[in-house]
């Protein structure tokens, strides 16, 4: 089975992120797709957000009024699990984070969908292994977690279970691909998996700094925006430290004083190696100049849209 094997899609829960990632298989892949919830009210709502977001991309001329009506023909709803689940060779949920629920979602699409049919969650919690717990096709199942907004924000993280095969993998990161996303692998299944976790650990820093009234909520929130935040749609902290030359610096000075002084650990000791290195993650040093003129270039561009919005 490959991608061109999946002709049509089916998205398990219409809510807050469902109606989004139907969005991306049906206006951007092309295909088919079917949403299905429990209740009529929130597929109204479903549709009703679905109509005022490619209403937003026709006025932002990111498509045409007629790309937005093909997508619509495309989305359909429906109330009956089992209508989505006899019809889908992908299947993706994205209910509310109550892992039962999910769990049994996962276990009747495992008993209603055709042996070859993949199913995703998209959750933001959980591992799939908990959630796949006990059904047959465990090589088939995965994880697609999108960020809101899901038709907007173009990542989404891409991971398995230790049982999902690698032509599982590889259906997936293409059909990522083929709406528009960008794939991100995640190697290892651990509860909040990639950028959550990278996130989380921002905003518990902030709440802290916070508390302890080293500054306002607003000058927090105002000094992320206009520092690493306004670097960060061009580089992350990998990128952030080819660009600033810290891999150039003396070995003392690349070290933070908190990792010299940390007691030896597998985890502490393979940084500590990799930054003993000396050498970038991504950027070849000889191009280092021009590198950095580019990403230069690229801020200027986005500092003048910035003094643009402020005047």
């Amino acid at each position: 089975m490959n991608q061109k094997d999946i002709k049509q899609v089916g998205v398990v829960g219409g809510g807050t992120m469902g109606f989004g990632i139907a969005i991306n298989f049906a206006l951007w892949g092309g295909y088919p797709t079917i949403i299905q919830d429990l209740k009529e009210s929130i597929l109204d709502q479903s549709a009703k957000q679905i109509r005022s977001s490619l209403k937003l991309f026709i006025e932002e001329d990111l498509i045409t009024p007629e790309q937005a009506k093909e997508a619509l023909d495309k989305i359909t709803l429906t109330t009956d699990l089992a209508e989505l689940a006899n019809k889908s060779d992908f299947v993706t949920e994205a209910i509310v984070e109550i892992l039962p629920d999910k769990q049994k979602i996962f276990q009747d699409l495992d008993r209603l969908c055709p042996p070859h049919t993949i199913f995703v969650s998209n959750t933001s919690s959980f591992v799939v292994s908990e959630i796949g717990i006990g059904i047959g096709r465990q090589d088939k199942i995965g994880l697609t977690h999108y960020f809101a907004p899901p038709h907007i924000v173009p990542g989404v993280e891409v991971a398995g279970t230790p049982d999902t095969s690698e032509n599982t993998h590889e259906i997936i990161d293409s059909l990522m691909k083929a709406t528009n996303r960008i794939p991100i692998r995640v190697k290892k299944e651990i509860p909040g998996y990639l950028i959550n976790r990278i996130q989380a650990a921002m905003e518990q820093e902030a709440l802290q700094l916070w508390s302890e009234e080293v500054a306002t909520a607003e000058e927090i929130e105002k000094g992320i925006k206009a520092t690493f935040g306004f670097r960060m749609p061009h580089e992350g902290p990998m990128s952030h430290y080819d660009l600033a030359g810290i891999w150039k610096w003396p070995y003392s000075a690349r070290m933070a004083p908190k990792m010299l002084n940390e007691s030896a650990d597998p985890m502490s000791d393979k940084i500590k190696n990799r930054i003993v290195e000396g050498t970038p993650w991504f950027l070849e040093p000889e191009n280092f100049d021009e590198t950095v003129e580019r990403r230069d270039r690229e801020y200027i561009r986005r500092l003048k849209t910035l003094y643009s919005e402020l005047t």
